[in-house]
């Protein structure tokens, strides 16, 4: 249960951050929004490091954090340019089929789901292709809904994330592991800066939107890393891909987004698909 509690945690506080770092980046450069939200995600987590400071770790335990720092600034550069040129509603539970990544790195690794988690995945697959087709389209040679592609770059991605973090926290120990995680990440976005020679043009408005982003995530990444220490990786990280929920209310609610009825249908399919893969993995 307390890793249950962790996940779900973690799932709301990513929920919110990406829509509101969704926001910033329909107003400013998604580089710009990047640098934001990492930084100020960076001073939650040295505070974080400081409090519970510990022995370094082990030299070779440090790639999987930096690994999992690399995937995920991937999976932010893709998903807030969907959410940038999409519906929310529809990108964010796309992105949830990131869950896929560690259930099936569980299955080469020797674990065996049972029905349950077989039927799950089946239906959030499924389901996020209907999410994807853009049907009501069709007219102007146009196959996929805005920002879906990119949603399936960053779903790929914060699978990767998952896994590797899974292997960090183990590793490294929570503080270590999400502090390194993001230093690379903050690292990897420095260098594009440099080589684009892109400055950042960041508003006052704009930038509290992204810092609280980064906040939120930062402590979405702390949550995660704790639970993976109370509960299997694979269920733990299906828990926490539920954060589209989050992020298609506040769409819903602010945004006042309305789903195509027959995307509708998808978006609850992933997220059956989903919560059956997590109620069915024995977190």
């Amino acid at each position: 249960m307390t890793a249950l509690g962790l996940a779900l945690g973690a799932a709301v506080a990513w929920g919110g951050s990406d829509f509101l770092a969704g926001l910033a980046s329909r107003r400013l450069p998604v580089l710009d929004v990047l640098a934001a939200s990492q930084l100020a995600g960076l001073v939650l987590l040295l505070m974080l490091l400081a409090a519970v400071s510990g022995p370094a770790p082990d030299p070779g335990a440090v790639l999987p954090a930096c690994a999992a720092g690399a995937a995920e600034v991937v999976g932010f550069a893709a998903l807030y340019q969907a959410l940038a040129v999409g519906r929310m509603g529809v990108v964010a539970p796309l992105a949830s089929l990131a869950a896929v990544v560690p259930v099936t790195a569980g299955l080469l690794a020797g674990e065996r789901p049972g029905t349950g988690v077989g039927v799950g995945l089946a239906l959030a697959v499924l389901g996020g292709a209907v999410v994807a087709g853009d049907l009501d389209n069709g007219a102007d040679g146009r196959r996929f809904a805005p920002g879906a592609a990119l949603a399936l770059i960053a779903a790929l991605s914060f699978g990767a994330y998952f896994t590797a973090m899974d292997a960090a926290a183990e590793a490294n120990g929570v503080a270590w592991a999400v502090a390194l995680n993001r230093a690379s990440s903050i690292a990897l976005i420095g260098l594009v800066l440099l080589v684009a020679r892109h400055g950042p043009s960041w508003r006052a408005p704009d930038l509290r939107a992204a810092g609280v982003a980064g906040v939120l995530d930062a402590s979405a990444n702390a949550l995660f890393a704790l639970a993976l220490t109370q509960g299997l990786a694979s269920t733990v990280s299906v828990i926490g891909s539920l954060s589209p929920v989050a992020t298609v209310l506040l769409a819903a609610l602010v945004l006042h987004e309305r789903p195509r009825a027959i995307q509708g249908v998808g978006i609850v399919a992933v997220l059956a698909g989903v919560g059956l893969v997590s109620a069915c993995g024995g977190a």
